[in-house]
């Protein structure tokens, strides 16, 4: 099929003396978290094997709600020796996580002093469909017992002894406390609230996950979620982003203001979007991209805490 569409972009340049740029979707039609692959193709003569092509660059979005999972490296191949006829070609793996009917703009490619478009494609993304008109039910009929009601109160004082013993408790310290009060001179009281800095919180837990080798659990979902929940948090304490209540891409939106290195700002929007990947679209990373992403984290709070200075 590869060769076939070759074939097709040889003709139109050999027989129209033209340069083709192409873009095609494996399927035009995915569910929430699916993946399909985007193909970008540029067919152009280098005769004198100088022609400079001018690639379209992708960061880690194609559109807004169109997210790259993963690319190769676009690459040249000869496909026709004797008129030195290339192909130039990229794959992207992409996905969505959001539902809707979502257009794919022409890319630009450059050839030399010319400018070159490929067509717009529409990306139509849906959410599984719920049976609603099915009714809730019990699975077996209510009855009802014979419970006479000595019975219960014996019960309950058996299963809620606590709320009788805890209050006479609660009564015999207030009445010892105010015995001895009047006994002794009042005292101003100082409450000192310790706040433990977010770094130690957080490479704690971090810590806590590496020692108990947490990413070789097959239950990747739980591991990236206690791994995310503890980035968030020290995101939350450390910078004020209030990621506990946000989505990832709220987050992301969030970074771009924070005082945070563009190294740092990649690798959060990274694993944060691995982590979407393996609670809804059931992503299945290796045990080594797992653990990878935890020493990322440890070394991201490491960089990034607050350093106290001593008078």
């Amino acid at each position: 099929m590869k060769k076939f569409g070759l074939i097709i972009l040889l003709s139109f340049s050999l027989f129209a003396s033209a340069q083709v740029a192409n873009i095609t979707l494996d399927t035009n039609h995915i569910r929430i978290g699916e993946q399909t692959v985007l193909k970008i193709q540029f067919v152009y003569p280098d005769t004198s094997h100088k022609a400079m092509v001018i690639w379209p660059e992708f960061d880690e979005q194609l559109t807004d709600n169109i997210e790259i999972v993963k690319k190769t490296v676009d690459q040249a191949t000869l496909i026709d020796s004797i008129r030195e006829i290339y192909v130039r070609q990229q794959a992207l793996l992409i996905t969505a996580f959001e539902p809707g009917n979502f257009q794919i703009l022409p890319l630009e490619i450059r050839l030399g002093d010319s400018l070159y478009m490929t067509d717009t494609l529409n990306l139509l993304v849906e959410t599984v469909e719920l049976d609603t008109a099915k009714a809730i039910y019990d699975i077996k009929p209510i009855y009802g017992i014979d419970y006479p009601l000595e019975e219960q109160a014996k019960d309950w004082i058996v299963t809620y002894w606590y709320w009788i013993v805890i209050p006479l408790l609660i009564l015999a310290i207030i009445l010892l406390y105010l015995y001895f009060k009047k006994r002794q001179p009042e005292k101003e009281i100082v409450y000192i609230e310790e706040v433990i800095p977010a770094h130690i919180l957080a490479l704690k837990a971090l810590l806590e996950l590496k020692d108990k080798e947490a990413w070789k659990t097959s239950e990747k979902k739980k591991y990236y979620s206690e791994l995310t929940d503890t980035v968030r948090l020290y995101l939350e304490n450390r910078f004020d982003i209030h990621a506990m209540e946000k989505t990832t891409r709220e987050i992301i939106t969030d970074l771009k203001l924070a005082n945070i290195s563009e190294d740092d700002k990649y690798y959060l929007r990274k694993i944060l979007r691995e982590a979407d990947m393996v609670k809804f679209a059931k992503f299945n990373p290796s045990d080594d991209e797992a653990f990878a992403y935890l020493n990322k984290s440890i070394d991201f709070v490491e960089r990034t805490k607050t350093v106290e200075k001593n008078d």
